[in-house]
């Protein structure tokens, strides 16, 4: 399954680098890309082993709520 999430806070790579890091620890997640310029990140996931809605907090959590 894939989702694109907007991510309104994403500006540097530094936030590309954070958000990237907090979704690929999640298991099930097999890619993540995020972008500074469209202010998204896609994830590619198992939704047997993580849904939407914990990739969602995983991203909170970290200081970047999606929109």
């Amino acid at each position: 399954m894939q989702a694109t999430l907007k991510v309104p806070r994403i500006h540097c790579d530094g936030c590309v680098n954070t958000v990237t890091s907090a979704v690929r620890k999640l298991p099930g997640v097999q890619t993540v890309q995020a972008s500074e310029v469209t202010k998204e990140v896609r994830v590619e996931f198992d939704p047997g082993q993580v849904s939407e809605q914990k990739i969602r907090a995983a991203l909170s959590l970290v200081g970047y709520p999606p929109a």
